[in-house]
């Protein structure tokens, strides 16, 4: 389980590769890395500035509250489409 993690440079027993897209909510083709241990709506390891295991509780709540705001806006405007 786990495969080499782009972050810290090794193997991490919590990244997994998939090829769903959180933004279109389908599989679209392009294998992404995801953290087992972050939560929130985007648990793309690209999406990370830091490893999740190293980040501190605030910088966790900080990263979730911005990317619930870019998901909520991403939301309104297919929406409005």
């Amino acid at each position: 389980m786990g495969s080499s993690c782009t972050k810290i440079g090794r193997h991490c027993s919590f990244c997994g590769k998939s090829k769903w897209n959180p933004r279109l909510q389908a599989k679209d083709g392009i294998e992404r890395q995801f953290c087992g241990v972050a939560t929130g709506y985007d648990t793309r390891v690209e999406a990370l500035d830091i490893c999740w295991l190293e980040m501190t509780k605030s910088a966790k709540t900080t990263f979730r509250k911005m990317k619930k705001t870019e998901y909520e806006t991403l939301v309104l405007k297919e929406l409005e489409q």
